[in-house]
């Protein structure tokens, strides 16, 4: 069984993690790790033009933290992992990398780290849930 998690190093995602390091040793299966960093320049007006590389950058810096903390939490796992890391839409990109590597089932937390995400692109979640071709476990 392939699992997928979202993960941005909230505690919502690293519940999301250890249910899929749960399931993935029980079931022998493998773990794909991906951190999508939103262009929030093109999503939002609210974001000077000239302050969207900083954003960008700082993003892209918080996606890469996150993932290398993910990979190490699951060294010892005895579970295989891959960590993913790409930008743009966070749903369509999620749903992307579940059907490029044939996953079985998205492991995704409730909800994320920005509040302010949430409200500028709302639940990304129940978004996978609903448009996902495969199994989706949300975790609480």
């Amino acid at each position: 069984m392939k699992l997928l998690v979202p993960y941005d190093g909230s505690p919502q995602s690293d519940k999301a993690l250890d249910t899929a390091v749960h399931l993935a040793q029980g079931m022998g299966g493998a773990i794909v790790v991906v951190n999508v960093v939103p262009d929030l320049c093109l999503m939002s007006e609210e974001i000077p033009a000239g302050d969207c590389d900083a954003v960008s950058r700082a993003l892209d810096m918080n996606g890469s933290v996150a993932l290398h903390r993910a990979g190490e939490k699951l060294k010892g796992s005895g579970v295989e992992v891959e960590t993913v890391m790409k930008s743009g839409r966070i749903v369509d990109s999620i749903l992307d990398v579940a059907q490029e590597r044939s996953i079985d089932c998205i492991v995704i937390g409730a909800h994320g780290r920005h509040k302010a995400l949430r409200m500028l692109l709302g639940s990304v979640s129940s978004k996978v849930a609903e448009l996902s071709s495969c199994n989706v476990l949300i975790v609480k």
